[in-house]
């Protein structure tokens, strides 16, 4: 699931290698999963940040034609915190309602947003096929996963229309 291509900050609860307890460090999300179900680490939230991420990139998407580049691994780190928001109140459903709140909140938010933003790319990645197919400035806009949906649409394009 987690892929190695987003960075997580996470807090270090016990001495783990050359990490002391209380150092902040920066891990591979899927090394954050990993320490962090087996207690080693807490994550750092920074769901707000990703948020204004995500905000700023539909902003950008909005007032310009073609795609916008997008922060390297926004998806992921999107993805790493629904993963741990959904794990932090199943988890922890003793904790204080309003923190509960909080994170079901950010959670709901977070969802929504970058199934916004990735409402918007498809779109245009779809009109993108219909006159640029495998055009490779476009592919330097988009993010992995994106760009092997512009290639697979652009490879069905091209034996449709026999242009292959």
């Amino acid at each position: 699931m987690f892929t190695g291509r987003a960075v997580i900050a996470v807090k270090i609860l016990r001495p783990f290698g050359d990490w002391k307890t209380g150092d902040i460090v920066l891990i591979e999300d899927w090394k954050a999963k990993e320490l962090w179900e087996a207690g080693v680490v807490e994550v750092v939230d920074e769901t707000d940040k990703v948020i204004g991420e995500i905000d700023k990139a539909i902003a950008e998407e909005r007032s310009n034609e073609p795609l916008m580049p997008l922060p390297a691994g926004l998806y992921e780190r999107a993805a790493f915190y629904m993963y741990y928001l959904e794990n932090y109140v199943r988890l922890n459903a003793g904790e204080s309602i309003e923190t509960i709140n909080v994170k079901l909140t950010k959670l709901a938010n977070l969802k929504k947003k970058t199934e916004h933003l990735k409402t918007i790319r498809f779109n245009k990645i779809l009109k993108a096929v219909m006159w640029r197919p495998n055009s490779l400035e476009l592919l330097s806009r988009l993010s992995p996963e994106e760009r092997r949906v512009y290639l697979q649409l652009s490879k069905i394009r091209n034996e449709w229309l026999g242009e292959e």
